[in-house]
Parts: structure tokens; sequence; C-alpha cells
């Protein structure tokens, strides 16, 4: 496990939970959570965090491929910056292409009820 995993997993264990009710009220941020993916994001083996590193320090440490991102969700650049700004800044979406668990379950759930109701 690297430095960058152990802070990042520190991180991912302090989660604000009633955070992810954004992504159910938000259709914009509910649309770019479920287009979030390990694909979209590499890390720069030449940039490790050191200290004790914020979030932010462990986003510098990825490049984000934000024309898939724009692709995804069919934005535009502008809309796609703006918007993954607000998720990291939020912390729905993880520097390794991962969501928090409670965003998981969030989603899981109203897909079940959704499920459901066409059943």
């Amino acid at each position: 496990m690297s430095i960058f995993d152990i802070y990042l997993a520190e991180h991912k264990d302090r989660f604000n939970k009633p955070r992810a009710l954004l992504v159910r009220e938000e259709k914009t941020l509910r649309r770019y959570v479920l287009s979030w993916n390990p694909l979209l994001v590499r890390r720069n083996l030449e940039h490790e965090p050191y200290g004790d590193p914020t979030l932010a320090d462990l986003w510098a440490c990825v490049h984000v491929d934000h024309q898939a991102l724009a692709e995804l969700t069919g934005d535009s650049m502008p809309d796609v910056m703006a918007t993954l700004r607000r998720l990291q800044a939020l912390e729905l979406i993880y520097p390794d292409g991962s969501l928090p668990i409670a965003v998981v379950k969030l989603l899981n759930a109203e897909f079940q009820r959704s499920s459901d109701e066409r059943d």
C-alpha cells in the first residue's frame, strides 16, 4: 500500500455521510458520480504526497481525463471542470476513481427502489 493509498483511506473514513444526499437531490451531480470510475484517473508516480496531505494534495497526485469525462457526461469542458471542482470539494468522488461508500449505498438503494417500482 502506497503513502497515497494510506492517506486516501484516512480521508475516506472521515466522509460526511449526509453529503451523499446531494447526489440524490441534484441530477447533475448524480450523472457525474455515475460516470466516475478508475479509468478516468491516472496516478503521477513521480508525485507522492508528503507530511499530512489534504485531499487536495492527493488530487494533485493524479491526472484526470477531462475529455473522457466530458464524453461520458455529454457536457462542455467548462461545465465538466466546474462540476468536477464541486464534486472534489464536496468529497463525493475520490482521486483513485472511487466513490464514498455512502454514495454507492444511496445509488444502489435508489436503483433497487426504481427496479421494484417497475416490477
